[in-house]
């Protein structure tokens, strides 16, 4: 068996005519003005994120582009076939899934498993039933025994997903080096976020394209591999060519993204996990694809204390950071989803957030609309609780005035800000229009309409800034009547909506009534909440009402 994850056909992809078929990276460009590739076309969303990263990484590496000048060259005339295979077989023979050599993204460390049990291969997926969910009999959504068998493309799937998002898997098991579940940002050139999606349309290469690493700097790669330099380099960007850095000791052992540790391109193939496939060369039907396949995987093994990578040690090119303790951490999807609340931290960044380096890096590179692409799981330490994607609007700051870009950062957090307080204001309202006392329950359904419902009305404002150049905050919030106004229309439609008054008893109907006044005097500014709500906006406490004269009219 030799699978060489380089020239094998592995990926499954997608053309602009619909067909989908199983490809080798080098083909990506294939019958590219024709009927060009446009999107991965995994059997799961995660392999098509993960896959889709593994070939930035693969590709960055392989073409190794140091200026700025080459990028752009590769962006109007992409590589055929032919250039990228031949790029590709000039880097070391790092990418065999199997054979008595070193695996791709395994531990190379033999010996070590020996002594190990078989372990289904259905928990390389990372929202597959944990060992202590089996054992107690509570896989009751999420069952076991899906998945027995996998071909070879399906594994070396698994297994980049794995290693690329591995979240917490108990004792010594290590995390990505992202954390578990990372949030993934990729610059999307072929649409803008707003509009009509060509994403479907046009060569995916121009994503890929999009978001390469240039070999330049602390980035750069040697120009032979083979050298005694070259392959010090080469077991520091791809760590199963070595033998394994463990993570023993009090503290554990880390690396970190200088060598002699690692070379920063170990970015794209991180091994915390340290796993041995077992190939079954009876061969079968893979039953993530239902292709028949000469070679299964049906079980692996695993060892504890693989690479630990830190916590802050490594700035993932692909990752927006937020600054903690000093530290600046990759951000991680969290339950309410992407949206528009995430725009300002993933697109622009701010004091305490920072895009990711590819997105900043094209924030004077392009000089029309594009679009962010963003998507990761959701974990809940072990579980995933779910994929999310979304697709964010960018503006480019290359044709900006001095100060616009900074003014949309600041209303945008404003305005984000003064929603997440309505939503609690239209919250406690709806509690009070229903219900005599305090209740507990989930109103997130709640809360996620009003998000659902100001969107237009958030992009709009910052659309306005960028056509009109708009230098300040205040201007940008204050937009087209205000976005204290769309919020106080959208929270007052949601809340008919909720609370209908329609067939009430009297009391319950005043009950109702007095909830709404007050809900439409905190959104115009009175009381605690309506304070808070204005100075998030940036806005003067309104002025009091005037009390009505006591004296008798005559």
């Amino acid at each position: 068996m030799a699978f060489d994850l380089r020239f094998e056909r592995w990926l499954s992809v997608r053309r602009r005519s619909g067909v989908t078929e199983i490809i080798a990276p080098f083909s990506i460009t294939d019958a590219i003005k024709d009927d060009p590739i446009v999107s991965m076309s995994a059997p799961r969303p995660d392999f098509q994120g993960a896959s889709l990263e593994f070939l930035i990484g693969l590709l960055s590496v392989a073409l190794a582009l140091t200026e700025e000048e080459d990028w752009e060259v590769a962006g109007e005339h992409p590589p055929t076939p032919e250039q990228l295979r031949d790029a590709l077989m000039k880097l070391p023979s790092a990418f065999m899934l199997d054979g008595d050599g070193p695996r791709f993204l395994q531990d190379g460390s033999t010996p070590d498993f020996d002594g190990q049990g078989d372990i289904a291969i259905e928990n390389l997926l990372i929202d597959a039933a944990g060992e202590n969910t089996q054992k107690l009999n509570k896989d009751l959504f999420v069952k076991r025994g899906r998945v027995a068998s996998m071909g070879l493309p399906a594994a070396a799937m698994a297994l980049i997903t794995l290693q690329n998002y591995a979240p917490a898997g108990g004792q010594g098991h290590r995390t990505s080096m992202r954390g578990g579940g990372p949030l993934t940002t990729l610059v999307e050139p072929r649409g803008d976020g707003r509009g009509y999606d060509a994403s479907q349309e046009r060569p995916l290469w121009e994503l890929i394209h999009a978001n390469l690493q240039l070999a330049s700097g602390d980035w750069e790669l040697p120009t032979d591999w083979l050298s005694p330099a070259g392959q010090a380099v080469a077991e520091r960007v791809w760590p199963w060519l070595a033998v394994t850095i463990v993570s023993t000791g009090r503290p554990p052992r880390q690396v970190s993204p200088v060598l002699p540790d690692a070379h920063p391109f170990q970015a794209f193939f991180g091994m915390p996990r340290r796993i041995r496939l077992a190939f079954d060369p009876q061969g079968g039907v893979c039953e993530l694809t239902g292709q028949r396949a000469p070679v299964l995987v049906r079980s692996f093994r695993t060892r504890n204390l693989g690479v630990d990578y830190g916590d802050g040690l490594w700035r993932h090119p692909f990752s927006p950071h937020y600054q903690d303790k000093g530290r600046w951490r990759p951000v991680h999807p969290q339950p309410d989803g992407l949206g528009w609340k995430d725009w300002a931290g993933l697109v622009i960044g701010g004091e305490d957030e920072r895009a990711a380096d590819c997105v900043s890096c094209h924030a004077q590179r392009f000089n029309r609309p594009y679009a962010v692409r963003a998507f990761g799981y959701d974990m809940d330490n072990m579980k995933a609780r779910g994929w999310v994607e979304a697709l964010l609007p960018v503006w480019p700051q290359a044709k900006m005035a001095e100060g616009v870009a900074n003014a949309m950062a600041i209303a945008a957090a404003q305005m984000v800000e003064a929603t997440r307080l309505a939503s609690n204001l239209l919250v406690g309202a709806v509690i009070a229009a229903r219900f005599k006392s305090d209740v507990k329950g989930d109103f997130s359904p709640i809360k996620a309409s009003l998000w659902s419902e100001t969107e237009r009305s958030f992009m709009a404002r910052l659309d306005a800034a960028a056509m009109n150049n708009l230098a300040s905050a205040q201007a940008v919030v204050a937009f087209d009547g205000g976005y204290g106004a769309a919020l106080r229309k959208a929270a007052c439609a949601i809340f008919d909506t909720e609370v209908d008054l329609a067939g009430l008893a009297m009391a319950d109907a005043q009950q109702l009534v007095t909830a709404r006044r007050n809900l439409l005097s905190a959104l115009n500014g009175y009381g605690a909440g309506g304070n808070k709500l204005f100075a998030a906006m940036g806005l003067p406490k309104p002025e009091k009402a005037a009390k009505k004269s006591k004296e008798k009219v005559v």
